[in-house]
């Protein structure tokens, strides 16, 4: 399925079409841009995840990690990383399709898991 609109694209992928080509430039470059920060949210949250956990658990014993700052710096971290768990439901085109290369047509997308 084509599509050149926002609008279209969401139609698309409500219908759980098996290609969407992007034919905008523009929107191509969003969904592309996406994708990247859909990678980027996954990487994140498993770093930000790890340190907020080796904050609480301190198992070094830093004296640091004991204070009452580190108390509210430990909390913040583990929300921003709950939060960027859930970061890619926010953007559900590309939850749900990947870019699979661009043509003389524009950009395509197929689903990220086949039936």
């Amino acid at each position: 399925m084509q599509v050149a609109s926002l609008a279209e694209l969401k139609k698309a992928v409500t219908a759980v079409e098996l290609e969407i080509v992007v034919t905008d430039e523009g929107l191509a470059k969003k969904v592309l841009f996406w994708n990247t920060l859909r990678t980027i949210a996954n990487i994140l949250v498993i770093i930000v995840l790890a340190i907020a956990i080796f904050a609480w658990a301190n198992p070094l014993r830093i004296p640091e990690l004991e204070q009452t700052w580190a108390l509210l710096a430990r909390r913040i971290m583990l929300g921003v990383g709950i939060l960027l768990l859930f970061a890619e439901y926010v953007i559900p085109i590309v939850r749900l399709y990947k870019p699979a290369g661009s043509d003389a047509l524009g950009l395509k997308l197929v689903p990220r898991k086949s039936k």
